[in-house]
């Protein structure tokens, strides 16, 4: 019988891996124009956001009582430190300025050619879907959040290796989310969702309430990114800035998630905290500790594992992106190296963009090699399952951290 010849497995299997040398854990997408007009169901088009004119330039009307939604200023240059060219502007941005990058897929496989970066976390623009939440007919808001999934599942279905699009969690009901993360996650092929507010209207995580939704993240392996910050089912997301040294406001929901035994009862849950780069997150856990130490004995700590503190739980299941955060990096064991994902953030304010490679290389340069490379691409690339990291993490890995306190 004649033998094929014989194939060296485990060199296609390290070239695989080697593929990814710089991806970006959170870089963003413009909505085009016509995405409601193509993707909403007939009977919702009339009430459906509009992009216009606008003071000179465009923005997008979602209803008569909200205020109108600019472009984000830097669609037009790419990064916020080439604003001062003359292409920039006093007003608002029109949409025929927009990079093309932002909207159209083949187009953004030439702007990561530009950048050097080999695949990205494509996430929504905030604005919008902060608008979005606002509006009160529910049926409307979850058709629009359909629509945007469809879309970007279509974006990505382009270069799916390199275009890593987020989902969309609809805010108009838990069974709404529910059903929304099961479509995603089986007939979209997503690999994770944007979470803007929990699907119950709780102010903060752990509700029991929501547990439907979970179910449905824990068993089916998306992985869920807070961006910035947490709102409710009505308003947007708060934001009045990070300030040095300062937990940004997604950490408010974090916290109660892991007092309230939500990571007992979703052990597989694995949370993004995007935009707010991870420095911070040392002292935060640090003191979330101590007093945790000091309170523990009260009711509403009670936890499964008595030998892990609250950081353990954290440092387990979160990951941290970073951008312009050498601190994190010198501090990597504090906060578990494998938990870190360096990210771009194009084409906000302060990405580098075209340059972001030379950026990265640099905030990393004090780590070795192997672990370098692991901040740069292999961390997003285990925890979205790309293709040569599909068994994800080894268990050691996520529990690589040093104590931040004793006892």
């Amino acid at each position: 019988m004649a033998v094929g010849p014989i194939v060296n497995t485990e060199g296609m299997e390290m070239a695989e891996k080697n593929k990814f040398k710089l991806i970006s854990a959170d870089a963003h997408i413009v909505e085009p124009a016509d995405i409601f007009e193509k993707y909403l169901p007939a009977e919702f088009r009339a009430s459906a956001p509009v992009l216009k004119d606008y003071k000179g330039g465009s923005a997008w009307f979602v209803a008569d009582d909200i205020e109108p939604v600019v472009l984000p200023r830097t669609t037009k240059t790419g990064s916020g430190y080439r604003e001062g060219t003359p292409l920039s502007t006093d007003g608002p941005i029109a949409y025929s300025d927009v990079l093309p990058a932002l909207y159209d897929p083949a187009e953004r496989l030439k702007a990561q050619y530009t950048d050097s970066i080999d695949a990205e976390v494509l996430y929504p623009t905030p604005g919008l879907w902060d608008a979005v939440k606002m509006l009160d007919d529910n049926a409307l808001k979850l058709a629009l959040v359909k629509a945007y999934n469809n879309w970007i599942a279509d974006f990505c279905a382009y270069a799916p290796d390199r275009l890593i699009g987020l989902g969309i969690v609809p805010t108009s009901s838990v069974e709404d989310a529910r059903d929304e993360a099961q479509r995603v996650a089986s007939e979209l092929g997503l690999r994770g969702m944007v979470l803007g507010a929990f699907p119950s209207g709780a102010a903060v995580g752990g509700n029991p309430d929501d547990d439907p939704f979970w179910e449905v993240v824990d068993r089916t392996g998306l992985v869920i990114s807070i961006h910035v910050a947490i709102g409710n089912d009505q308003s947007t997301m708060p934001f009045g800035g990070i300030g040095g040294g300062e937990k940004p406001q997604m950490t408010n929901a974090v916290q109660p998630m892991v007092a309230s035994g939500f990571f007992d009862r979703f052990e597989n849950v694995r949370l993004v905290l995007a935009h707010a780069d991870a420095g911070w997150a040392i002292h935060w856990l640090e003191f979330s500790d101590m007093y945790f130490l000091r309170h523990r004995h009260l009711s509403n700590y009670v936890l499964k594992h008595e030998d892990r503190l609250l950081s353990d739980y954290i440092r387990r299941h979160i990951w941290f992106t970073f951008h312009h955060d050498a601190t994190c990096v010198r501090n990597r064991h504090n906060l578990g190296p494998a938990h870190l994902m360096w990210a771009s953030h194009f084409p906000y304010d302060d990405t580098n963009w075209p340059d972001n490679r030379q950026q990265a290389t640099r905030v990393t340069a004090e780590a070795p090699e192997g672990v370098r490379d692991n901040l740069l691409a292999g961390n997003v690339a285990r925890l979205y399952r790309l293709p040569g990291f599909e068994q994800g993490f080894e268990e050691a890995a996520l529990k690589e951290f040093v104590p931040l306190v004793h006892y």
